[in-house]
């Protein structure tokens, strides 16, 4: 009996060739889009899981509740968190921290910036990363040793065995390389390359900060004993913060840290799906890979209905062949199984063209998203049987509805009706089909324009400065670099091609932050604030191309600008005998957003007025507004801008801006390197253009609306392969009818309109569902933004008017063909 059925849908195939070409085409296409879309999934949802721990180990973290804040998230910890906390919970088997920096790392004449991860010596013994040399167990307890990745050990060594070799750290430290680390996968959220052990002789201070619970510098990972439940140390967590946390010691009184920090667990396995602050790789939240989820099975839907409607449309040919069937004792049973299986065969053979569709898409997909995605049935036990899952789930339900439509025929009135056993119910069911198609895909077209529109707005939103012709290099702190720095900066402003030159502790964008307490003492009610806090030198603003709103920029020859540190204090020496409160005079500059936070009237009005600002525990700056400049994005526009003071603190200044006249970027980027090369010849050079620091900042919201519209456009060419398909199963319905027309008169155009009509009214239906949808969808991601789009009535009406136009391509052309067809032959037909 099955070699009946398989060879009867063969020859079913080969005698509807084009019904057949239709049907797999978009069955394979759907399946194609909907698989891609899952491997995408899947690997997301997949981070971290190869470890062999991976369900016992959590990542500390912090959320801040700060006065005049909302609360946020991140997952920087204290140093002597994962200590502490180990020791008061026997529930915990061990812990490590690491710490991210950034150093040079040199062999002979080789050398670069890498970022190094200074770790506990059990970070590979929680993180079991396969080595290619070196022992897990021992790799990290020598303060001179470090670890390379497969990578980082061919860079600096070649081809040469790494394991025993040497490097040195910061021109300073010989490090021994006690192990390599196999090329770390893609779907892990920690990407390193170099680690370094705790207590590395560039990094003792580390080891010093464990009792500083008011500093938040590096992240911190428990493994849990086997069996042990994480829901009871969570909620005892406030509980240990009280007994753990000393009070942060200001002069003006202790600050319960218990008030503000709330520390929880987060699961290793769902740290790229829960991002947060502090993250060492970006993630992807989960609302965003439920919308991917779900474009994938509306993708599929799309296909089904296709299928459903190209199959009900074709009953009529397969009429004569049930009743023949149940004349000679075929039950419904039987036949329902039949049409079924012919179903689920043909969605099977559309699967394996999907399945070398996503070979061939694989790679380019993979490239294009910067993951590695694989379709390895081997690897992936879970895969086969997902793919025949999903067969058999698009098979049934898609050859429901045909099936029992086709089982339910009476063969005497269906021999009375020439063949025909259809009724006008299918023709009506089809109909909604086609209106829930375009539905779907005129939601999609909208969805994709909203999203490509909040792009582009996040791309062109004014920023508060200019982001062109801006050269950044950074290292003006380190050790032989920063007495350097002003020649470096008045060999640059001597440039004719330099239009200015600045330098800072911070540069939009780069995602660093400092925080401490202002309070405003004249001018408006004195109240302690917790702001943002950056330091800039003179000229930055300008460099930045950034707006001053009242009063002026940080000036070099006023001392009184500059914050004057004691010698004691810039030698990091403890304060004399008997020093209890040191207050140093400075300038301060405040964005617009901070004018309103400390409630001066204007910015007008901020100028002059005093503030006093918490520097360290011993010591405020006495702070004067000279200032006030407009307000302008620190991070992505997705964040809003908070209120920020700045000061001209000299021993903060890392980073420099160097802005090039119009026309002469290469010009100053050569005039920056062969500075550099002069004055600071034994350290590499690191820079970057403004611009493209800028805009990585947009890379996910760039692939993700490039996604949403390669999808939406399959949806449509989908719906479009079915609207052809049911087009000309109308017009070979029709063709008496159309013969009878043109006898009678009829042009081209005539019968061109009537079909093209008669599928402009399920399409215009489909517009009338889909708008609503599309907006209450569209509004609710968009109120995730600060600053965000408006949805314009105007996407909603091209979506429409693209869908309608398509569909009256794809019925027109097929429609024009047939009109042109001799009448004789139309009125010949049966």
């Amino acid at each position: 009996m099955l070699r009946n059925w398989i060879m009867v849908a063969l020859r079913n195939l080969l005698r509807h060739r084009l019904h057949a070409l239709l049907n797999l085409s978009g069955l394979a296409v759907g399946l194609a889009a909907c698989l891609l879309i899952l491997l995408y999934v899947r690997n997301e949802t997949g981070y971290d899981r190869f470890f062999k721990d991976a369900d016992r180990i959590y990542q500390a973290t912090i959320e801040w509740h700060v006065p005049g804040r909302k609360p946020e998230r991140n997952a920087y910890t204290q140093m002597g968190f994962g200590p502490a906390f180990k020791n008061a919970h026997p529930e915990v088997e061990d812990f490590t921290r690491f710490l991210q920096s950034r150093a040079i790392i040199s062999v002979g004449d080789r050398q670069f910036y890498e970022w190094t991860f200074t770790v506990d010596p059990t970070f590979l013994r929680i993180f079991d990363f396969p080595l290619l040399a070196g022992d897990a167990a021992t790799a990290l307890t020598d303060p001179y040793s470090v670890v390379l990745t497969e990578e980082m050990a061919r860079k600096y060594f070649g081809d040469a065995p790494a394991l025993g070799q040497t490097l040195t750290l910061d021109h300073k430290y010989e490090l021994k390389v006690t192990a390599v680390v196999a090329s770390l996968p893609r779907n892990t959220h920690l990407d390193f390359g170099v680690l370094l052990p705790m207590g590395h002789p560039a990094g003792t201070w580390m080891i010093e900060q464990e009792k500083n619970w008011g500093n938040t510098q590096g992240q911190t990972y428990l493994r849990l004993k086997p069996g042990a439940s994480v829901e009871p140390l969570r909620a005892g967590m406030q509980e240990w913060v009280k007994r753990t946390f000393t009070p942060l010691q200001t002069p003006q009184g202790p600050i319960d840290l218990s008030a503000l920090a709330f520390p929880d667990l987060r699961p290793l396995t769902s740290i790229h799906t829960e991002p947060m602050g502090g993250d060492v790789t970006p993630g992807i939240s989960q609302t965003e890979l439920t919308i991917f989820t779900a474009v994938a099975f509306l993708v599929l839907i799309i296909a089904c209905i296709n299928f459903m409607n190209l199959a009900t449309a074709r009953a009529t040919q397969r009429a004569r062949e049930v009743s023949v069937r149940k004349v000679v004792g075929a039950s419904r049973a039987q036949l329902v199984s039949q049409f079924l299986g012919e179903s689920v065969l043909m969605t099977l053979f559309a699967l394996l063209i999907a399945i070398a569709l996503v070979e061939v898409s694989l790679p380019g997909f993979s490239t294009f998203l910067g993951k590695e995605l694989v379709l390895d049935f081997s690897q992936d036990p879970l895969l086969l049987p997902m793919l025949l899952g999903l067969v058999l789930l698009v098979g049934i339900g898609g050859g429901a509805y045909p099936a029992f439509l086709l089982s339910s025929f009476n063969p005497a009135q269906t021999m009375k009706s020439a063949g025909s056993g259809t009724s006008g119910g299918s023709g009506r069911l089809r109909t909604v089909l086609v209106v829930v198609q375009f539905a779907i895909s005129i939601t999609l077209m909208v969805a994709t324009s909203v999203v490509y529109g909040q792009f582009i707005y996040a791309q062109h939103k004014n920023l508060g400065y200019d982001t062109e012709n801006v050269v950044i290099v950074g290292h003006f702190l380190d050790e032989g670099v920063r007495e350097k720095r002003e020649t470096f900066m008045d060999m640059l402003r001597a440039d004719p091609n330099v239009a200015g030159v600045g330098v800072a502790a911070h540069i939009p964008g780069d995602g660093g932050e400092n925080n401490t307490v202002i309070e405003p003492l004249t001018g408006t009610k004195p109240e302690q604030h917790v702001m943002r806090q950056d330091s800039v030198g003179p000229g930055f603003f300008e460099a930045l191309g950034m707006r001053m709103v009242a009063g002026r920029t940080f000036d070099r020859t006023r001392a009184t600008d500059l914050v004057q540190r004691p010698d004691w204090m810039k030698e990091n020496k403890p304060p004399p005998e008997g020093t209890k409160e040191i207050l140093l005079p400075v300038g301060v500059v405040l964005n617009e957003t901070a004018v309103k936070t400390l409630g001066y009237e204007s910015p007008a009005a901020a100028l002059g007025q005093q503030v006093k600002i918490m520097d360290n525990m011993t010591t405020y700056l006495m702070g004067t507004v000279i200032g006030v400049v407009a307000d302008f994005h620190y991070r992505s526009v997705h964040e809003p801008i908070r209120a920020v003071m700045y000061i001209s603190d000299e021993g903060r200044h890392h980073a420099m801006a160097v802005r090039a006249k119009a026309g002469q970027l290469q010009a100053v980027v050569d005039k920056i390197d062969r500075t550099w090369a002069e004055l600071i010849p034994d350290r590499p050079i690191e820079r970057s253009f403004f611009d493209v620091n800028i805009a990585n900042q947009y890379q996910r919201e760039q692939k993700t609306s490039q996604m949403f519209a390669t999808f939406a456009g399959l949806a449509i060419f989908i719906s479009c392969l079915g609207l052809y398909g049911l087009a000309s199963f109308t017009a070979e319905r029709r063709t008496r009818e159309i013969g009878l027309r043109k006898v009678l008169g009829a042009s081209v155009p005539d019968i061109v309109r009537l079909l093209v009509w008669q599928f402009s009214k399920p399409v215009l239906v489909a517009n009338l569902i889909a708008w609503p949808v599309a907006w209450f969808c569209m509004d609710r991601w968009l109120s995730d933004f600060t600053y965000r789009i408006d949805l314009n009535p105007l996407l909603f009406l091209g979506a429409g008017s693209v869908a309608l136009a398509i569909a009256w391509v794809t019925v027109g052309l097929h429609a024009a063909r047939v009109a042109q067809a001799k009448p004789v032959k139309a009125l010949r037909y049966e």
